[in-house]
């Protein structure tokens, strides 16, 4: 029973840490030529541009138990729009892969809750959560990756497309 708790409480202080730092990185801001490049990718949110000024990849481990945040972000001075994927990983060098929710056979786990979006307008705030898609990893090089999403939320908004680029990265392992 007290390991049960002690695990609890790692992956507790794991989700904590992981969500603060999900909201931190995104708010760091990129170059403009940073910012230029990526504009040539195709992510749409129900079929609009979904133009990215941040992407972040965030991943913690403890143990046999890890995530890694995904977080790109679009917006401009009066919106901000975050689509966040989270992917069970235990390390930068275990990202690659396919991932699908529900969980597929042969496919690594997307996580359902974890994987959401959320648009701040103003003083308004809407969030959705994953309903059911797929998302592939590959490194290009260093931090850059190549993300392809095809995601479904709750509420029925689509994400698809693709960004490939330089990713903010951290990973902490213990």
């Amino acid at each position: 029973m007290k390991k049960n708790n002690g695990l609890l409480k790692k992956r507790s202080a794991l989700l904590r840490s992981l969500l603060i730092v999900m909201i931190a990185l995104p708010l760091t801001q990129c170059g403009k030529d940073d910012i230029l490049s990526r504009l040539e990718n195709s992510i749409k949110m129900n079929g609009k541009d979904f133009l990215i000024v941040s992407a972040s990849m965030l991943g913690v481990s403890i143990e046999d138990s890890g995530h890694t945040a995904i977080s790109l972000v679009s917006g401009n001075a009066t919106q901000v729009n975050t689509l966040t994927v989270d992917v069970e990983s235990f390390t930068q060098a275990s990202i690659q892969g396919e991932y699908a929710y529900p969980e597929e056979s042969g496919k690594k786990r997307l996580d359902g809750w974890l994987t959401n979006y959320s648009v701040f307008d103003g003083t308004n705030m809407h969030s959705s959560n994953l309903e059911s898609g797929e998302v592939s990893i590959a490194l290009n090089s260093g931090n850059n990756y190549r993300i392809d999403i095809n995601l479904t939320m709750v509420d029925g908004v689509t994400f698809t497309g693709t960004y490939s680029g330089e990713f903010q990265v951290a990973f902490h392992n213990q």
